[in-house]
């Protein structure tokens, strides 16, 4: 006897006939959660699979090609990867080393000792004419940082190699090559496993423990290199000196590959290329004018007295007329039709009113998911207060900070890890007396602080007073205010100051450093009872005017429209 076919619920069990048809049931119309709901005119069709992480990696190829084509084609992307990567990076990122005297058993001197020989010579490698960390030769330590940036935002990802160059007669030979990321992937074409995922191979705990890259890129002339796969190490010795660096962020647990955040605007960006086109089109449409030579004097304007051979031939000598003849405007030529011809024109011009109020909603829209101002994304500020872009500033910086932790971690750690580790080893700097080997307290050694560009300011007068103020009530300190302003060292600040006022008193301004040090409180005694009393200070004048009701109104005025 065949048994009779039975309603199942998604893990297979069988639904009773009264709970399959209740209302509030689980195959009923209504749901407890309305985003769950199968009907009305929005969810009808809106049925998305549970798809794990790395499902990206079978869309990924067709999404980083588009997201590159909007970079190359496309100013408001080319100009949301610039501004992006000008804020995180600039041209170069500067570092001060700091290495922790507690783990180091040593005493603070001697851990400032070190740090200042580190700065030295990380200076004079990352930054030397040679450019001795690229492993092309061709960048500072700056410039690999920026490009890897580019690769983050657009591709979602960074993936270098720290390379030792043996045969370079260079100091120091630890490099840094970056890579594509179109070159890693699975060799030969293997299909996906559980523990080979995109061309990186995990352990069974999902560690990565190794990288397979292609020799050159697949979509490179004279393919033979891009058939070649290497398989490099995470580490390349025992001892965990970094050699393959993958930097993504891993917003999803099991992601193995990075997932570029233009994939969620690019339907975005194809309608704003589209309707632009379209909107152009129109509009130089709208500006042109159509002219054509016509004559009135034809066959039906003319006699019966006339016969056929007269009016071809008197058509003929208007054509070669006009040809010798012809009338043209901005070297543009006029149509001259046939007699009794005529055109009728639609005329109606094409409405491209909306053009503005679409773009702006548009590129709000890109600019939020991108993680960038609307401001910075389309550089029009004509809506745009004080109040409004101090908002959107400081959002902006912590989109910065989170991407420059991201290059931090993984990118500028783990390579100046390398890098220090052969600086030890080559004798050009000394484990200090009483410390442990580097290896046993590496972490110690490399602590420091990266100092990228500085956050920059709307109004300098009320940045000023505010950073004056934490300071003053020891909330900041002069190196955060310093990193914080344009990225600089608060040590070198203090040292050029040092030589400017030594250098007035030998020119013999002495009274102007003294008066602007305040270590002459006699002389502030005196200058207090001139009538008058002592000038203002320049913090003084600056508070006056970050305080005054013109000031702030007119920080607070929105822009009128030409």
């Amino acid at each position: 006897m065949t048994a009779m076919p039975r309603l199942v619920d998604t893990a297979g069990r069988p639904l009773m006939r009264a709970e399959a048809a209740a209302p509030g049931g689980r195959l009923g119309p209504d749901r407890a959660h309305e985003g769950a709901r199968r009907t009305g005119a929005f969810q009808t069709n809106w049925r998305p699979g549970l798809t794990s992480a790395d499902t990206w990696l079978y869309d990924r190829d067709e999404v980083i090609a588009r997201s590159r084509d909007v970079g190359r084609n496309e100013g408001v992307g080319a100009s949301a990867s610039m501004r992006v990567v000008n804020a995180a990076v600039g041209f170069r990122w500067d570092f001060t080393s700091k290495p922790n005297a507690r783990l180091l058993g040593i005493s603070h001197e001697a851990a400032r000792e070190l740090g200042a020989d580190i700065d030295a010579l990380w200076e004079a490698s990352a930054y030397g004419i040679h450019f001795t960390c690229d492993a092309e030769r061709q960048l500072t330590f700056g410039g690999l940082l920026r490009m890897s940036a580019a690769h983050i935002f657009n591709d979602g990802e960074m993936v270098g190699i720290v390379e030792y160059a043996h045969d370079e007669p260079t100091r120091f030979r630890t490099r840094l090559r970056v890579i594509d990321p179109d070159r890693l992937s699975n060799p030969n074409g293997l299909p996906d496993s559980p523990t080979l995922r995109g061309g990186v191979e995990k352990n069974r705990d999902g560690v990565p423990v190794l990288y397979h890259i292609r020799e050159g890129h697949p979509s490179d002339l004279g393919a033979n290199a891009s058939m070649v796969w290497r398989a490099v190490p995470r580490y390349s010795t025992n001892l965990g000196r970094p050699q393959v660096l993958h930097a993504y962020d891993k917003l999803r647990a099991g992601l193995t590959r990075g997932v570029t955040r233009f994939a969620s605007v690019l339907k975005l960006f194809r309608s704003l290329s589209k309707y632009t086109d379209k909107t152009i089109e129109a509009a130089a449409l709208n500006a042109l004018f159509l002219g054509f030579v016509k004559s009135n004097a034809g066959p039906s304007a003319t006699s019966e007295s006339f016969s056929a051979d007269d009016v071809s031939e008197w058509a003929e000598g208007r054509e070669d007329y006009y040809k010798d003849n012809p009338v043209e405007v901005d070297g543009v030529q006029f149509p001259v039709l046939g007699p009794d011809d005529d055109i009728t024109m639609q005329t109606t011009a094409r409405d491209t009113s909306g053009f503005d109020g679409f773009t702006r909603a548009i590129l709000r829209l890109i600019a939020a998911a991108l993680g960038v101002t609307y401001e910075e994304l389309s550089m029009d500020f004509s809506q745009t207060n004080y109040s409004s872009a101090r908002a959107a500033l400081l959002i902006a910086w912590k989109e910065t900070l989170a991407l420059r932790g991201l290059i931090e971690q993984q990118i500028a750690w783990p390579f100046f890890a390398a890098w220090l580790e052969e600086a030890f080893d080559i004798g050009a700097l000394r484990i200090p007396d009483g410390a442990p080997d580097f290896y046993e307290a590496i972490d110690a050694y490399v602590e420091g602080r990266w100092r990228g560009p500085g956050r920059g300011h709307i109004d300098p007068t009320k940045e000023i007073l505010a950073a004056a103020a934490r300071m003053e009530a020891g909330i900041t300190t002069m190196e955060d205010e310093c990193a914080d302003y344009d990225g600089s060292s608060w040590e070198e600040k203090l040292e050029q100051k040092a030589r400017e006022t030594a250098r007035k008193r030998d020119l013999g301004i002495v009274a102007d450093a003294v008066e602007a040090s305040g270590e002459d409180p006699e002389g502030d005694r005196q200058r207090d009872e001139r009538p008058g009393g002592r000038a203002r200070t320049a913090l003084q004048r600056v508070a006056e005017i970050a305080d005054s009701a013109d000031h702030n109104a007119f920080l607070d005025a929105r822009p009128v429209a030409a």
